[in-house]
């Protein structure tokens, strides 16, 4: 068996070149560390994927600094904590039992939103807020509606005006495209309700000289300084008025599902535990 002896003897001594090789190929991807608390490291990757997630738009080395010096003390915290706290079997049955509640809770959201949430029909919704109409008053006035702010000697003025006029769906879109090649500022907000401040603070106008106007003619046009201004309120809301029902469809099959939340989870865990019972799965001593 020399041959064999001698290929084994050549193995054994090109093992610890081999080994070598992988150490230093493996170097190559070394994690950087950029701060340490004992044997515990924080690495470059780490916080760099910290940064991209909530320092966006902040100085960078001012968020790193912060961050490294909230992660030290966080550990050095950690460390005090588990050198003063024994590891008893109290805390590690809290553990498991945090752990237990936690899936239970992330599978009961997820059957609430599977099968409960699209149970709550239109119909509900209508009859709860016919029913309950005194809860969905408005605090403010809302608008739908849009505006459009052009230089006073635009060119294009006539054919502005002539298009918040009419209204129409290619009035609009001829509108929308003039604005936007040319940056003129403006808002469409025809199919929703936005409130009637929020229009107001994008005018020269103050909210009540704003709502005079709207209420006299739902269409206006004025110039100031520089600018000429057209605003279409295609429907006002007052204060005090009942919201319409898309503006709170939302809220109420919250509030449906809040109101069937227990009892649909009490329906389900006991329809598992009597499906258990069937199949043997639970035995009853």
């Amino acid at each position: 068996m020399p041959g064999n002896r001698f290929w084994k003897n050549i193995c054994l001594l090109a093992l610890p070149a081999l080994l070598f090789a992988c150490r230093e190929e493996v170097s190559y991807v070394e994690r950087i560390s950029i701060a340490s608390v004992g044997d515990v490291h924080l690495y470059k990757d780490e916080a760099d994927i910290i940064y991209a997630q909530q320092g966006r738009g902040m100085d960078s080395a001012a968020f790193m600094q912060n961050y490294v010096e909230r992660w030290a003390i966080d550990v050095l915290f950690h460390q005090k904590a588990k050198e003063n706290i024994v590891q008893t079997d109290e805390i590690e049955k809290m553990v498991e039992n945090y752990r237990t509640s936690l899936i239970q809770n992330i599978y009961q959201d997820r059957l609430i939103t599977q099968q409960l949430l699209p149970s709550i029909s239109d119909a509900e919704v209508q009859a709860f807020y016919k029913k309950e109409q005194m809860l969905f008053e408005l605090t403010e006035p809302y608008v739908k509606g849009f505006y459009v702010q052009l230089p006073a000697k635009a060119s294009k003025t006539r054919d502005v005006r002539n298009w918040c006029l009419r209204k129409g769906q290619d009035d609009l879109e001829k509108l929308e495209k003039l604005c936007s090649e040319n940056d003129y500022g403006y808002q469409f907000f025809m199919e929703e309700w936005i409130p009637f401040s929020d229009l107001a603070h994008k005018l020269p106008l103050t909210e009540q000289q704003l709502m005079d106007r709207l209420l006299k003619k739902s269409t206006i046009e004025f110039k100031e300084g520089k600018f000429t201004y057209f605003v279409c309120a295609d429907s006002i809301l007052q204060r005090n008025d009942t919201k319409p029902i898309e503006m709170v469809s939302d809220e109420i099959k919250e509030l449906l599902l809040n109101s069937k939340k227990a009892n649909f989870i009490k329906t389900v865990k006991r329809s598992l535990y009597e499906d258990a019972l069937k199949t043997g799965r639970v035995i009853l001593y």
